[in-house]
């Protein structure tokens, strides 16, 4: 039998092609699926949150149960909760913490927006 691995990738991929854990995998899929626009996937339209969108602006006050329920969307999630805090003294800038509960344990992360960008900070 033939055993395959998923490869760490982030915004880009992991220059040793290390592999990845399951829980990592689904926290890599989780933050491409809130980065990539809906659209830009053919078979898939409605993939995607498109978190970038949202840069340089104030944020709606649904956009966290969205990410929740986009999150959801995925048959390894359990549950889901974000919360969304302003960084204090930066206009424009948030803080995204996400907890997901699914078959492979609990899933931590936290994602930081800015104008110039959203980086996965955990």
């Amino acid at each position: 039998m033939t055993e395959y691995f998923d490869i760490r990738c982030g915004d880009d991929m992991d220059p040793f092609g290390r592999d990845a854990a399951p829980l990592e995998v689904f926290a890599q899929d989780i933050y491409h699926l809130l980065k990539t626009n809906k659209l830009t996937l053919l078979r898939d339209p409605d993939w995607g949150l498109g978190l970038e969108s949202y840069l340089s602006k104030p944020l709606p006050s649904t956009l966290a149960s969205d990410v929740e329920s986009m999150v959801m969307r995925d048959d390894r999630a359990a549950k889901a909760k974000c919360t969304i805090t302003p960084v204090a003294g930066k206009t424009d800038s948030y803080r995204l913490d996400l907890q997901v509960e699914c078959d492979a344990g609990f899933l931590e992360m936290a994602l930081s927006l800015t104008p110039s960008g959203i980086v996965r900070v955990s």
